[in-house]
C-alpha cells in the first residue's frame, strides 16, 4: 500500500487544556516523516468555553495553518468532541491525540510503516509523565481485537484507516467511549491490527478520572451496551479491576 501524498487527520478533543494545546499541536507538526510525503490536518473539537481565537492564540503561529477548530454542537464530552472533529476531517488515516498529551517525533513514521503493509488499526506503547510505560496488547494481525479483555490501548496512540471507520462514531458515554469505539471497529470486516511496542506518546495524568468507582461503573455500562455473553462481561470486568489495582497501587 502506498503512503505517498497521504493526509493524516489528527483528532483532538478540547475542553479547557488551553495551556497544553500548543504542545500537543507542535508534537504533531514536528513529526519526522521524511521518507513519506505526508501532510497533516489537525482538527480540534472544541467542547469548552474557550473561543476559536483563544485556542489559536495558544498555538505557535507557524503551526496554525495546519489547524481547524470546530465547535461541538452535539452531545458534550470527549466522544462528542471527537465526533465533530471526525466529521470535519478528510485524511486517509485518522490519528487520535488528547489535548493534554503529546507525541514523540517518530510516532507517525512508525505507524505509516505498518499502514503501508496493510494494517488498519495501529497502536503504540505510551508512558505517563511520571515514567511508567504501558504497552498495547499483542495479537496476530487480522484477528479481532478483544478490547475488553486485552486492555491497554492508549487513545492518543491509535491511528486508524479512514476506510475502516466509515460512518462509525463515538457513542455518548462520559467514560469508556474510546474502548467502546475500538471494540466496534474491531468487529468490522477488514480489521487489521498491529501493535508497536516502542513508546511514542507521553500521557498527562492531570486529566484522568480520579473516581475509580465511577470508572468501573462506566466500564460495566460500556460492556452492557455491546452484545456480549454474560460470562465474558464478568471476566472482562474482573480483568479491568485487576489491571487498575496493578497500575495505580502496585507498579
Amino acid at each position: 500500500m502506498s503512503v505517498k501524498n497521504i493526509i493524516v487527520s489528527v483528532i483532538i478533543p478540547f475542553y479547557k487544556e488551553i495551556s497544553l494545546i500548543g504542545r500537543a499541536v507542535e508534537s504533531v507538526c514536528i513529526q519526522s516523516v521524511e521518507e513519506y510525503d505526508v501532510d497533516y490536518e489537525i482538527v480540534i473539537g472544541n467542547d469548552g468555553d474557550y473561543s476559536t481565537e483563544e485556542i489559536f492564540a495558544a498555538i505557535d503561529e507557524k503551526f496554525r495553518c495546519k489547524v481547524k477548530v470546530i465547535k461541538n454542537m452535539g452531545p458534550k464530552g470527549p466522544g462528542g468532541a471527537r465526533n465533530c472533529a471526525l466529521e470535519a476531517s478528510t485524511g486517509e488515516c485518522v490519528a487520535f491525540l488528547d489535548a493534554d498529551d503529546y507525541w514523540l517525533p517518530e510516532k507517525i513514521a512508525a505507524q505509516l510503516a505498518q499502514y503501508s503493509k496493510g494494517a488498519k488499526f495501529i497502536a503504540t506503547a505510551y508512558r505517563f509523565e511520571g515514567g511508567i510505560v504501558l504497552y498495547p496488547p499483542k495479537i496476530s494481525s487480522g484477528k479481532k481485537l478483544k478490547v475488553f479483555k486485552n486492555l491497554g490501548l492508549g487513545t492518543s496512540t491509535v491511528m486508524v484507516a479512514r476506510s475502516l471507520i466509515g460512518n462509525l462514531r463515538f457513542r455518548d458515554i462520559r467514560f469508556g467511549q474510546d474502548i467502546d469505539f475500538w471494540h466496534r471497529l474491531s468487529q468490522i470486516e477488514g480489521f487489521q491490527y498491529i501493535s508497536i511496542s516502542d513508546c511514542y506518546v507521553v500521557y498527562s495524568t492531570s486529566g484522568s478520572t480520579k473516581n475509580k468507582v465511577q470508572q468501573a461503573e462506566y466500564f460495566w455500562k460500556v460492556l452492557s451496551l455491546n452484545d456480549l455473553p454474560f460470562f465474558y462481561k464478568v471476566d472482562a470486568f474482573f480483568r479491568y479491576g485487576v489491571r487498575g489495582v496493578w497500575n495505580h497501587f502496585i507498579r
